[in-house]
């Protein structure tokens, strides 16, 4: 950010010492603000902002959708002629730096539940999704609004209640047989209720 400071805004008088001289601005330039100094129990990582210091809570980096899904990720529609399958979705947008850093951390995210793959009454896949809205009336979620969740240990949800799922965090465009399906895989350690904050 830029300071600009104008004397005399008025036209200068032609007989007036100084007239056509320029002013002199004379100081020191103000200082950036101080370095954030990062608290016991939190480690300061990129994000969506270089400000942000993140919360750790029991070695997971406490990560929410208000970053996953800060940045403009758009799709479009790719038909081929050789493909006669549905069409191909692309972006020409690209992934931030500050998420791409989060790949293979272990994080703690907070989502709603949307079951995809269920073993012997429980489930071992699902979406995590940014918003209940996402999940079965309203419009469609965008592809940075969700993470697909594999958890092996498997458990039974609740529709409506949000839980935290905290494991290792792979940030990348996922491709099946082709095709984009999503910009997040977690592998889930546990998953539990989460209260809001």
């Amino acid at each position: 950010m830029a300071l600009v400071i104008i004397a005399g805004c008025g036209k200068p008088e032609a007989d007036s010492p100084g007239a056509n001289r320029p002013e002199i601005i004379r100081g020191e330039p103000i200082a950036s603000a101080s370095p954030t100094r990062t608290a016991p129990g939190r480690v300061a990582t990129a994000g969506p902002s270089t400000n942000v210091t993140d919360v750790v809570e029991n070695g997971f980096i406490r990560l929410g959708f208000d970053r996953l899904s800060a940045f403009k990720y758009e799709l479009y529609e790719i038909y081929s002629e050789t493909n006669s399958g549905r069409p191909l979705l692309k972006s020409d947008d690209t992934i931030p730096a500050a998420i791409k850093a989060f790949n293979g951390k272990r994080v703690s995210v907070r989502g709603f539940v949307l079951p995809l793959r269920i073993k012997r009454a429980k489930t071992i896949e699902f979406l995590l999704l940014r918003d209940q809205g996402s999940c079965c009336f309203g419009p469609q979620a965008q592809i940075n609004h969700f993470i697909r969740v594999r958890y092996p240990a498997g458990g039974e949800f609740e529709q409506g209640r949000a839980y935290k799922a905290s494991g290792a965090l792979q940030v990348g465009e996922v491709f099946v047989q082709g095709y984009l399906t999503g910009l997040y895989n977690l592998d889930a350690e546990k998953v539990e209720l989460s209260e809001p904050d």
